[in-house]
């Protein structure tokens, strides 16, 4: 004999036993509770992901002023009388003053024999950063130094419209190689638009380095000489009083980036732009509403029937 047919034989296993072991639960709830559970899991993994569809707009404004920083790129702004260059020396500054500004637009203009607008007016100021990293003296393959020229696209680069104040911060050693310079500044300036004058170099002058393997090698003229670079002091005041504005020199002790943040903390900010920002509207709180919904609704949903 089948010693299992023994066991559950109906002489020692009474069949009801089956009845009464399960009559108190409900396997059609246990069933949802398990399904309500693992669907609360799914929809929470959606919620976490971040559910976004479609896009929001927020209207945006800020007041601040424009400002266009107008850059020398001449050879002689790799002149090391001003450490460790003065181009690098006016990069570094200006990437402070871009720290500290808030609300303002700023463009940048570069030039040495010509010029072109480099960086168009912007708020975005990690942008202008990438932008000024960038800049070096090769940028441009004309040689001289026309500022007159640069100058006048800076200008030109600001939107009559706008109301804002306008500034122009011309960084340069005023080493011009343009005639009647002053002249067409003057003739050329609107009233609306300051010039302020940062004057790179020291008037006792420094020799211009060539980038090359070997050092200690200098750029020399047509003749063989070494040529010798100055800082013209007296043409850029001239240049900052014609532009109503302020003249400063950097030097290797003092930092400059703090006066010119003054100087465009003073200026009378305006409405700039009012314009939309669009971005995903995100829906993470609805799916998370109903995962929390499942969840209780699996907990508090009976497994079992009640006795009668």
């Amino acid at each position: 004999m089948n010693k299992s047919n023994s066991i559950f034989g109906e002489n020692n296993f009474n069949p009801e036993f089956a009845k009464d072991l399960f009559a108190y639960g409900n396997f059609q709830f246990i069933r949802l509770k398990k399904i309500l559970i693992y669907l609360s899991l799914f929809v929470l993994v959606l919620s976490i992901a971040g559910l976004k569809t479609g896009i929001t707009v927020k209207p945006i404004e800020r007041k601040g002023i424009d400002i266009m920083f107008c850059i020398d790129v001449s050879r002689s702004m790799d002149a090391e009388d001003i450490k460790p260059s003065r181009i690098d020396k006016v990069k570094f500054e200006i990437n402070k003053v871009i720290n500290q500004l808030s609300g303002d637009r700023l463009g940048i203009v570069v030039f040495s024999g010509s010029n072109f607008l480099y960086l168009p007016l912007t708020m975005d100021y990690d942008a202008a950063k990438l932008f000024v990293k960038s800049i070096d003296t090769n940028i441009i393959s004309s040689k001289g130094t026309a500022i007159a020229q640069a100058l006048e696209t800076s200008v030109s680069s600001f939107s009559e419209e706008d109301q804002q104040e306008k500034m122009v911060f011309l960084f340069s050693d005023g080493e011009d190689h343009s005639n009647d310079s002053l002249n067409m500044i003057e003739s050329n300036l609107p009233d609306d638009v300051r010039i302020h004058v940062i004057g790179v170099g020291s008037t006792k002058g420094s020799l211009i380095p060539v980038i090359a393997e070997k050092e200690n090698i200098f750029l020399k003229d047509s003749s063989g000489n070494l040529v010798m670079t100055k800082l013209n002091e007296e043409f850029l005041i001239k240049v900052s009083e014609i532009g109503k504005g302020s003249f400063l020199r950097i030097s290797n002790n003092e930092s400059i980036s703090d006066p010119i943040a003054n100087i465009v903390s003073t200026g009378e900010k305006s409405l700039i732009n009012s314009y939309e920002f669009s971005d995903y509207d995100y829906k993470y709180q609805y799916t998370l509403f109903f995962a929390i919904l499942f969840l209780f609704v699996s907990y508090i949903l009976p497994t079992g029937n009640r006795r009668v």
